[in-house]
């Protein structure tokens, strides 16, 4: 398949199986994340992969960000379940810190790509991905509970891995309103 398909084929899922994606296909994933560009060779992008014993303490964390202490109808506790817990991997992905305003841009700008690769490698083998954000990212438990030191690495994103159903595609905009030529 030439990378023109593959980047077409490539989707955010959202509903995944339990079906485990093979470890040989995420290693590959993660060297593709590692040749991305990165501007200042800092090479800023990182990836936690967290386990179903972690899965079910970032679960927990989820239903008390996401519903406090109301009581959770199951239909919602099984949304947040399916979630965390039925795709095949979980990485979290960080980008190391950094003082300087202009790097930490560019380094996230390298994340993004590194996370694109990412998806891109996972997209060749068939594999879906969602990259997500949200209170749980941002949250000082979350990185308790993935042993991430906070002063070290940001959490940029959690990406889902696995077999799932595949979204349909989306109406993107036409290139003639995204392209200019000036002379």
């Amino acid at each position: 398949m030439d990378i023109a398909e593959i980047i077409k084929k490539r989707r955010t899922f959202h509903i995944f199986s339990k079906k485990s994606v093979p470890r040989e296909v995420i290693e590959k994933s993660i060297f593709a994340a590692n040749q991305a560009p990165c501007h200042r060779r800092t090479f800023p992008w990182r990836f936690t992969s967290i386990g179903i014993k972690t899965r079910e303490l970032l679960y927990q964390l989820q239903l008390t960000l996401k519903f406090g202490e109301k009581s959770i109808h199951e239909s919602n506790l099984k949304m947040v379940r399916d979630k965390m817990l039925n795709p095949s991997h979980l990485l979290i992905a960080t980008q190391v810190c950094t003082d300087n305003q202009v790097q930490k841009l560019e380094d996230y700008a390298a994340c993004a790509c590194a996370i694109q690769n990412l998806s891109l490698s996972l997209a060749a083998a068939d594999v879906g991905c969602k990259w997500s954000t949200g209170k749980i990212t941002k949250d000082p438990n979350t990185y308790k509970i993935a042993q991430i030191n906070s002063n070290d690495e940001e959490i940029i994103g959690f990406i889902w891995i696995g077999y799932g159903i595949v979204p349909p595609l989306i109406k993107r905009p036409l290139i003639s309103t995204i392209y200019r030529e000036r002379d």
